[in-house]
């Protein structure tokens, strides 16, 4: 691994452990055994630090659609979501837990989000709409009541994060209790059909 991408790696580490505002460059470096100087030179701010981080977490989630979205079962896709993405948002925590702060203090990155997030959102519109398609979700939720239901799932998801300690997250039991929490909020909306499925569908635990 190169120097960068060990500083990256140690920043990430203490952006988990103990928040991103609570950390400065020159806390890294010292971790490290490396001078603000050796630091800055490959990072100029923190900013680029956190920037870098989020656009390798978007990269790594591009890699588990792709994955995710190959067997072709597109409602085993939709309910299994949260098991292929637990694992990854637990390694960048600290962009769940400092989500407003990031996007209040750094407004090239709140760009970023904005755009990555309006692309997942397309993304899961254009699924939820194949669902409606096939029966499995109610044919009663128009744009709006589908706009709803995706601002909905994300806010579940980053509140799962904000309301649990870090070191509930060392715990094996809770990414099955993250994949229930999440999940729970489709039953409203699935048709009878739509709910046969999901009790039937073979689960990612």
């Amino acid at each position: 691994m190169n120097t960068k991408n060990i500083i990256k790696q140690k920043a990430l580490e203490l952006f988990n452990d103990k928040g991103m505002l609570n950390v400065t460059l020159r806390e890294v470096g010292a971790k490290l055994g490396k001078s603000y100087g050796n630091i800055t030179y490959h990072y100029k701010t923190k900013e680029h630090v956190v920037a870098e981080l989020y656009t390798d977490m978007v990269n790594e989630l591009k890699t588990i659609s792709v994955k995710m979205m190959g067997d072709g079962d597109m409602f085993n896709n939709m309910i299994n979501v949260p098991a292929h993405t637990y694992d990854l948002s637990v390694k960048y925590l600290f962009l769940f837990k400092d989500f407003v702060e990031i996007k209040r203090s750094y407004p090239k990155i709140a760009a970023l989000v904005d755009t990555s997030n309006a692309l997942r959102k397309s993304q899961l519109k254009q699924l939820l709409v194949a669902l409606q398609n096939r029966g499995l979700l109610r044919d009663d939720l128009d744009d709006d009541g589908l706009d709803y239901l995706m601002e909905l799932s994300g806010a579940i998801r980053a509140f799962f994060f904000l309301s649990h300690s870090n070191s509930d997250f060392k715990k094996s039991e809770m990414k099955a209790a993250y994949i229930e929490y999440v999940n729970k909020l489709l039953l409203p909306y699935l048709t009878l059909k739509g709910k046969q499925r999901y009790y039937d569908a073979p689960k990612i635990k």
